[in-house]
Formats: structure tokens, C-alpha cells, sequence
């Protein structure tokens, strides 16, 4: 196992922490010994000065010795210092590597929700547009259809929008809006979808990502029941297990195909996942007879 001071074993940050670490040591380590110095051959030419002098002679030999004695005190002073700067040294390092991790830790939620929000200002256009087009495809044959899919299509697109704007939202308002999005859904597929949402009622008010199972959903459609002729059942569940949750994302559908679309989706919700909880989250990929499910382990937080 390498050393811990090793340079060859630290990343980046870390070095540059160390860098900086061992440079304000040695700036306050060369300080003291100019001052050291100074005042030691300061003491000592005063001496000799007096010594040569022919009105207080007396007062050379006295002042030789303190500068004498300053000195060697001064290097058993420069040697304690030695120690307590190394220590010191350490308790900085260890100081600028917390300070490193919250600065990297803050810059990568802030990367992976703007990565985020990029690809669901790519996907939304697309949604809308298909949509309107399904509203306009039936404000003739059926009317009152149009009017029901238009209505949730505005309710889903409150939802989608405030919480596109927000930073922390709750596990009801996730809730809803995955309810408006499978209800407009259920409009353009009719009879081919089914669909139930379940929240366990303790869980209503926890806090959880905006959007953060939407991709999930999305992608249950889109690849699983979408492409199935006869369509299928959607159960979106999410359970308190002790002071975790589990979100239960399963259909019936084609099954799980590692396409380009459910691979991304499913990458960037793991990374989000990664940087949101601190790698205390867990997705699982599980083939079901028929279709698939995927399960979502977060962290709760402390009751306060």
C-alpha cells in the first residue's frame, strides 16, 4: 500500500492541497528562522561593538552570551518547530482534502442537474410536439378526447415546469406529475395501457430530486410497452423500507433491450443518483416474465 505522503499515490486535487499545505509551512518555517537569525547576529555584532568599546566594555560580555545562549535556543526552538509544523502540516492537509471534496462534490451536482435539464430541454420539444399533433389528430373524430388530453397535457406541463426550475422537491409532487404524464399517455394509447402509481403515505412529504424517476417511466413506455402490440400494465411504487425508500418501477412489456435510449437514460440516472446521495443509492435492473423492473434504493433523511 503506497505511503500516504507519496506523491505518486494522490490525485490531482489532492496534490495541489498537499502543494499548498507544505508551502505554507515552509514560509512560516523560513520565516521564524530569518527572525531567528537576525535577532541572533544582531545580538552578537552588539556585542563585539561593546566589547571593542572603551566606555562600557562591561556590557559586551553579558550581551555575547544571550546572543550565544538566543541561538542555541533558537535551534532547539527550530527543532520542536520542525516537529509541530510537520503535525500542523498534516491537520492542513487533511483540512484543504475536506474543503477539495465539497468544492468537487458541489461543482458535480451542479454538472450532472445542468446535464439534466440540457436533455430534457432536448426531449421536451419532441413530447410537445407529438402531442399537440395527437390533440389536433383528434379535435374532429373525438372532441371530447382532445379535450380530456389537452387538459392533462397543461397539467403535466405545470408539473414538468416547476419542477424543472426547482432544486429539491417532494415525493408527492414526483407522484403527480408521473400520474400526468401516464394519464396523457393513456389517451394516445387507450386500452393498450394500464397503469397504477402507489406512494406510501409516510413517504408524501420526504424530499426527492425533481424528475428524478420520470426518464424511468419514460423509458418503461418508449422501449417496454409502447412497442408491444397489446400493450400492457405500468406500476410505479414507492415503499418505505425502514430509513430507506424503494421505488418500484415494473411493466409487462417487451422486456429490457440495452438500446441507445434506455442505456443513456439509465447511465444518466445512475450518475445522478451517484452525486445526489453520495454513492448511497442503488439502481437494480431486474427481467421479469413478461417485461422488466427496476428498483430504486435511496437513503431517507434523518428525522429531524
Amino acid at each position: 500500500m503506497p505511503f500516504p505522503h507519496s506523491r505518486l499515490w494522490r490525485p490531482a486535487p489532492e496534490q495541489r492541497a498537499y502543494e499548498e499545505a507544505r508551502h505554507r509551512v515552509r514560509a512560516l518555517r523560513f520565516f521564524y528562522l530569518h527572525a531567528m537569525v537576525y535577532v541572533v547576529v544582531n545580538a552578537m555584532l552588539i556585542g563585539f561593538h561593546l566589547m571593542g568599546s572603551s566606555h562600557r566594555p562591561w556590557a559586551g560580555g553579558p550581551l555575547m552570551g544571550w546572543g550565544i545562549g538566543l541561538a542555541v535556543h533558537g535551534i532547539m526552538t527550530w527543532g520542536r518547530v520542525g516537529l509541530l509544523g510537520r503535525r500542523w502540516e498534516e491537520r492542513k492537509i487533511a483540512e484543504y482534502m475536506a474543503q477539495e471534496q465539497v468544492r468537487t462534490l458541489s461543482t458535480e451536482k451542479q454538472l450532472v442537474e445542468a446535464r439534466m435539464k440540457l436533455l430534457q430541454a432536448q426531449i421536451e420539444p419532441h413530447f410537445l410536439f407529438n402531442t399537440l399533433a395527437n390533440v389536433v389528430s383528434l379535435i374532429e373524430p373525438a372532441p371530447q378526447k382532445a379535450t380530456m388530453m389537452l387538459e392533462h397535457f397543461i397539467a403535466y406541463l405545470r408539473a414538468s415546469l416547476a419542477a424543472s426550475r426547482a432544486t429539491q422537491g417532494t415525493v408527492a409532487q414526483e407522484a403527480k406529475l408521473l400520474r400526468d404524464y401516464l394519464a396523457l399517455i393513456r389517451i394516445r394509447m387507450g386500452e393498450r395501457l394500464h397503469y397504477s402509481v402507489e406512494v406510501d403515505p409516510e413517504l408524501e412529504s420526504m424530499p426527492l430530486a425533481p424528475m428524478l424517476l420520470q426518464p424511468v417511466v419514460e423509458n418503461a413506455i418508449k422501449h417496454g410497452l409502447e412497442p408491444k402490440i397489446e400493450g400492457g400494465r405500468l406500476l410505479v411504487r414507492l415503499e418505505r423500507r425502514g430509513a430507506r425508500m424503494l421505488a418500484t418501477i415494473e411493466d409487462d412489456g417487451m422486456g429490457f433491450r440495452p438500446s441507445a435510449g434506455a442505456g443513456v437514460g439509465l447511465s444518466n440516472l445512475r450518475e445522478r443518483l451517484a452525486v445526489l446521495y453520495d454513492g448511497d443509492a442503488h439502481v437494480r435492473i431486474e427481467e421479469r416474465s413478461p417485461g422488466t423492473a427496476v428498483l430504486i434504493d435511496l437513503p431517507l433523511p434523518p428525522a429531524s
